[in-house]
């Protein structure tokens, strides 16, 4: 149907937006235009290359955001989308405004630590209230109910893993944290070096990384032989697979000396895992009546 379409696209252009930010801070262009919301005093200003990506990340997500706000005025004028969609569609332009306020503090507080943290984790609530929209839209005309689903406390923890997971990693490349161990899996030489400064950063992902991923693959063992619903399976095992490829990509950042697309990639996979264990919380906690996903 027409909203899930709209929902969908714009989850998919938010999942890009979300790569082309990391490219913008990994290839040092944060601080090309020192002002906002124009760049050295000009809306078109004389192009770099690191003008360029900050200045078109800018312009991306302007019209992201008015993509957004179209598709809130959609859902307000329609009375059953009103009555399904206001609350989610509604947090999305909250989240959005705070997204460009935290856009602009970032380029206003020199690229701050906390304030691109925070830019990047409203940024996936942003991301999930529009998948939201779209998996409810997915399962409109469907009998369903709201059952009392299984483990669910470990699902609930997963979200919440995945989530400071990805808070640690932001901490980890704001504060340029990135090679403070310059090999894998030890950090020079150490299985647990000193914790202090930067080290510490970069050690404190990689813990809680290996505890995201044991959980990930718990839950998704527990799913293969406890539960029943199939689309609740096949979203944790995709879960699995990539907090797998996530390692990987984060080991051969430090092999590779942080190769900018592979910098991007891994912010993006660690949002790709995030979102496929929020579909199959989404589906654990609202199962089809019929039994229809079993």
């Amino acid at each position: 149907m027409k909203i899930q379409k709209i929902y969908t696209t714009l989850s998919v252009l938010i999942l890009f937006n979300m790569i082309y930010g990391p490219l913008v801070r990994a290839t040092d262009s944060g601080l090309a235009c020192p002002d906002w919301p124009l760049c050295n005093g000009e809306f078109v200003p004389t192009w770099t290359f690191h003008i360029f990506m900050e200045v078109g990340h800018r312009y991306y997500s302007g019209i992201l955001g008015l993509l957004i706000g179209a598709a809130l005025i959609f859902v307000l004028k329609n009375k059953e989308h009103r009555r399904n969609y206001a609350i989610p569609a509604v947090l999305s332009l909250i989240f959005l405004i705070s997204q460009v306020t935290l856009g602009a503090l970032t380029v206003t507080k020199l690229l701050h630590p906390t304030t691109v943290n925070l830019h990047l984790i409203n940024a996936v609530l942003l991301l999930t209230t529009c998948l939201t929209i779209a998996l409810q839209a997915g399962e409109e005309g469907k009998s369903v109910f709201y059952a009392k689903p299984k483990a669910k406390f470990l699902f609930v923890l997963i979200l919440v893993f995945v989530l400071f997971q990805l808070f640690l990693g932001g901490k980890v490349s704001s504060h340029y944290a990135g090679l403070a161990c310059p090999d894998f899996p030890k950090c020079f030489g150490e299985w647990m070096p000193k914790m202090q400064g930067t080290i510490k950063l970069q050690m404190e992902h990689r813990l809680f990384g290996y505890i995201t991923a044991m959980l990930i693959l718990g839950a998704t063992a527990y799913s293969i032989l406890s539960l029943e619903d199939k689309k609740v399976k096949f979203y944790l095992k995709t879960a699995s697979y990539l907090i797998i490829l996530q390692i990987l990509v984060g080991a051969l950042n430090v092999i590779y000396q942080l190769p900018k697309l592979l910098t991007g990639f891994h912010t993006l996979n660690g949002v790709f895992v995030f979102t496929v264990c929020y579909i199959a919380c989404f589906y654990q906690f609202r199962k089809p009546e019929t039994g229809s996903g079993k």
